[in-house]
């Protein structure tokens, strides 16, 4: 699917100007892949108990001991006795796991569930069995393979491979991702995906001045995608499973480059997306994630510092450099005309650090390589927000806390000057065509920290929280002239270290109101709705809402005038005109509808067109 681009400095803006991405972690809360070992490599040694290590393992991570399989599903921290979680969700596990080696061996149950079937086929050298899941299962996960060989001629206890663990109710993992994700996929329409966290960039990398080159790289017949640290392989998912996932969703993809990645490494990766990804999708390619962050699990920050001290230059000049490079190497692999066209290379900093990083940063592009808008896209930052850190908060003070937070982050009058309207100003004032982009942004309810947690926590999934995103997104960006917001994360856990996704399952997405509030800001940017500040519409209201197919309309006009209503279905495809370009009097009007039970059960979105505007309300069917 083609998408357009409109300058991004236009205040009045239409949402169709703005982009909503998302960023995508593994595993996905509830499936990233139909094989449950692709995305969970977690092996004990069944004769130390330990974890295996690289010694006891092959090259592509496959154990060559007996072993322990390890899937841990609980709810934080379960394990310690102490659930964070007020709701106690969790994810529904039940059903026949379709498992599979390489190999043969004994596979016996320790923990949540029972192998059932086991059988040996020594005609393909495999050992299936079946791993049966109760409902109610807490979630963990134990079960043992020993008496190992890996052929006829191999010892007892020499391991297995391809180790497959398929989730309940599929036979193959051909399709590779798991339908459920797809589909979730189908239902929103994001514009990007950013695979930071799905290609494990943070703290992955060596120590300068090694480098990354590219025979380092994660391969898809590796043991797992997940970090397998025991093969030297700190990543996540292979390059070539972002390329299947972009395609499949058509979504641009924003990729994380390792910023110890050699020269020929980004070629190759150049290359490889070149060839690979539908020539319709556009790439946004980043140097690494938050150079500038010191804390553990960020050792990118001390290469970074490492290298621009070698090379006699400051670790913000050292940022912009390599950023430049990359769009020096993508540049060339793609052509020309590809800079800032489908190549769209960004240049990302810490949100206070406007005048402190990226200005300076700017400024050493256009004196060592020329103006900055011949490599870069567009500038961007964070734009989180958070409440409730107090003991006893309730869920409308920490959503109230939100509000304000938001706020505060539109125009930074001290002595950083970094608010979002500051970000975009110089975004403008150096002419980069993309203008200002977040690359993660939303709520933020994490830190580790257990004060107030079930508030903290419900205020995620209260409709409220839904308010606040669409804020931070809409009013707090998108009409400030921000051009793509990346929403941090898809799905998580709902704990204490962090409540970012918009569901916490991937089958039960609606679990809460943020997946579906992206989907109806979604909705109105694909179809061009006008955003209209609060307070300036026309008091726009269906009822009652849920409804059983029979609702009404209402609306006051300030002045008389042709008005149009519409019914779409949750795909966005309209599917009756209520009425058309009829005229209203001013004050308030109510129409009544009568559909009846011709429509199915399900979320339906009703539009009004006032003169030149557009209001959208969401309504829920239900029979």
């Amino acid at each position: 699917m083609k998408r357009f681009f409109l300058p991004f400095f236009c205040l009045s803006c239409f949402l169709l100007q703005a982009q909503i991405g998302v960023n995508i972690g593994l595993p996905e809360r509830g499936g990233t892949y139909i094989d449950l070992a692709r995305e969970n490599y977690r092996w004990n040694n069944l004769n130390t108990g330990n974890p295996v290590g690289s010694a006891q393992v092959d090259g592509s991570g496959w154990p060559t001991v007996d072993a322990q399989y390890i899937a841990d599903f609980r709810p934080v921290a379960e394990w310690a006795g102490a659930i964070d979680d007020p709701e106690v969700y969790r994810l529904d596990l039940s059903g026949i796991w379709k498992c599979s080696f390489r190999g043969q061996g004994q596979a016996s149950a320790v923990s949540g569930g029972s192998v059932q079937n086991l059988q040996y086929d020594a005609a393909t050298n495999t050992t299936r069995f079946d791993f049966a899941v109760a409902p109610g299962s807490n979630g963990l996960f134990l079960i043992n393979i020993a008496n190992t060989r890996r052929t006829s001629s191999d010892p007892l206890n020499s391991g297995f491979t391809e180790f497959k663990m398929l989730r309940p109710g599929y036979n193959d993992d051909s399709t590779l991702f798991y339908p459920p994700l797809l589909s979730l996929f189908d239902s929103i329409r994001f514009s990007a995906i950013r695979y930071m966290v799905f290609t494990g960039v943070n703290g992955s990398g060596p120590s300068y001045p090694a480098v990354t080159e590219w025979t380092d790289r994660k391969l898809p017949t590796d043991a797992s995608q997940s970090a397998v640290p025991t093969i030297g392989k700190k990543s996540g998912a292979c390059w070539e499973h972002v390329i299947d996932l972009a395609n499949r969703t058509q979504t641009d993809a924003w990729i994380n480059v390792p910023n110890s990645a050699s020269a020929d490494y980004v070629a190759q990766l150049a290359t490889l997306l070149k060839n690979g990804l539908d020539p319709d999708l556009n790439i946004y390619v980043e140097s690494s994630n938050e150079v500038w962050n010191t804390a553990p699990g960020f050792e990118q920050s001390q290469y970074n510092q490492a290298q621009a001290a070698a090379l006699g230059i400051g670790e913000q000049e050292n940022h912009a450099r390599r950023t430049v490079e990359l769009a020096q190497i993508f540049g060339s692999v793609f052509g020309p005309g590809a800079l800032n066209g489908r190549v769209r290379v960004l240049l990302c900093s810490h949100q206070p650090m406007l005048k402190w990083w990226v200005e300076p940063m700017l400024q050493y592009i256009q004196t060592h390589f020329g103006p900055p808008s011949e490599y870069l896209y567009a500038i961007g930052c964070q734009t989180y927000f958070s409440g409730g850190a107090q003991s006893g908060e309730s869920v409308a003070k920490i959503l109230s806390d939100c509000h304000a937070g938001i706020a505060g982050q539109i125009t930074d009058a001290g002595v950083n000057e970094a608010g979002r309207t500051q970000w975009i100003a110089k975004a403008n004032a150096w002419n980069l065509p993309g203008g200002f982009v977040s690359y993660e942004g939303g709520p933020d309810h994490g830190g580790g920290s257990t004060v107030n947690i079930a508030n903290r926590i419900l205020a995620e999934r209260s409709a409220g929280m839904c308010d606040e995103m669409r804020y931070n997104l809409d009013d707090a960006f998108i009409q400030l002239g921000g051009t793509l917001a990346m929403q941090f994360t898809l799905t998580s856990g709902y704990n204490r270290y962090g409540c970012w996704g918009l569901t916490d399952d991937v089958n039960n997405p609606h679990r809460n109101y943020k997946f579906a509030c992206l989907q109806d800001l979604l909705r109105e940017i694909a179809t061009g709705a006008h955003t209209v500040p609060v307070g300036s519409g026309p008091g726009f209201s269906v009822f009652p809402n849920p409804s059983p197919g029979q609702f009404t309309l209402a609306f006051s006009l300030k002045n008389t005038a042709l008005c149009a209503a519409e019914l779409y279905n949750s795909q966005g495809k309209s599917i009756r005109v209520i009425f058309s370009e009829k005229p209203f009097p001013a004050g308030e009007n109510r129409i009544e509808t009568a559909e009846g039970a011709a429509f199915a059960a399900g979320l339906y979105f009703v539009k009004l067109r006032v003169g030149g505007d557009v209001f959208w309300k969401r309504m829920v069917v239900m029979h």
